[in-house]
């Protein structure tokens, strides 16, 4: 079911139908809202369009970064899931031996 949900973003009102749960919905508008006041507070002279954009390259950055840090985590998760049997292997061959 679709939920109409209603945001403001850059001072603009929207309605948005969307799948996700509302909350969901305003927190992400909120999160977009922040980016483009963050942009506009740095250069005020920017247009509204390049402001989105440069809001649309900041998001995407911190989506990357956080990409990259969950793919590290994993790779750090299963190394240490690896020396885990590992030593439970040695462990075992200890106990029969």
């Amino acid at each position: 079911m679709k939920n109409r949900v209603t945001v403001t973003i850059g001072g603009m009102e929207y309605h948005l139908l969307a799948d996700d749960d509302p909350q969901y919905v305003k927190k992400t508008a909120e999160l977009v809202d922040r980016k483009l006041r963050e942009v506009h507070q740095g250069s005020a002279n920017l247009s509204a369009l390049t402001a989105a954009v440069m809001a649309a390259l900041n998001i995407a950055d911190d989506y990357y970064k956080a990409q990259a840090a969950s793919d590290s985590l994993r790779s750090q998760i299963r190394e240490y899931a690896d020396e885990a049997a590992s030593l439970r292997a040695e462990l075992a061959r200890l106990k029969r031996g």
